[in-house]
C-alpha cells in the first residue's frame, strides 16, 4: 500500500465513522447499555483522543485536542469518573471530521519513518496509522451495537 493509499483509506473510514455518528440521537449518547462499560460519547471521544495522543507526538508535533479531552477519554476510563461536563457529541464529531486533514499534513512525509518509541510492537508511523484505523473500526462496531441495544428498548 502506498503512502497516499494509507491516507485515502484513513479518510474513507473516518467519513463512514462521522456519517454513522451523525445518526446517533444525543439523548442516547451517554447511556451505557447492559454488557458495555462505556457510552457512545465515550467511544467517539476515545477514537479522537487515541489518534491525537499518538500520531502527533510520533512526528514531534503537539497534540491538537485540549487536555480535557485526554483526561475524559483515555483507555481504562469511563463516564462514571468524569468530574467535568464532556463535549457534546456534535463537537466530538466536528473534531473527528477535521482530524484526518491534520494527521495527513503532519504525518505524510513520515510514513516510513521509525517511531521514536515502541508502540505495541509497531515500527513506523505508517504502521501506527493502520493500527488506528483498525482501533477506530473496533470502536465503531461497539458504537453500532450500543445504538441498536439502546434504540430497541
Amino acid at each position: 500500500m502506498t503512502d497516499e493509499q494509507i491516507f485515502e483509506q484513513m479518510k474513507l473510514w473516518r467519513k463512514w465513522t462521522v456519517e454513522f455518528l451523525r445518526t446517533i440521537p444525543e439523548e442516547i449518547a451517554d447511556r451505557i447499555p447492559p454488557g458495555h462499560n462505556n457510552s457512545i460519547r465515550w467511544n467517539a471521544g476515545h477514537i479522537l483522543v487515541g489518534w491525537d495522543n499518538t500520531m502527533f507526538p510520533a512526528v514531534n508535533e503537539k497534540r491538537q485536542m485540549p487536555l480535557s479531552y485526554h483526561l475524559l477519554f483515555p483507555s481504562g476510563s469511563n463516564p462514571g469518573s468524569w468530574s467535568e461536563q464532556p463535549p457534546s457529541l456534535d463537537e466530538i464529531i466536528k473534531h473527528l471530521e477535521q482530524q484526518p486533514v491534520y494527521i495527513e499534513k503532519a504525518c505524510k512525509k513520515y510514513v516510513n519513518s521509525p517511531l521514536p518509541a515502541s508502540f505495541l510492537g509497531l515500527r513506523t508511523v505508517g504502521d501506527m496509522v493502520i493500527f488506528h484505523m483498525n482501533h477506530e473500526n473496533l470502536h465503531m462496531g461497539i458504537i453500532k451495537s450500543m445504538k441498536q441495544l439502546l434504540l430497541s428498548k
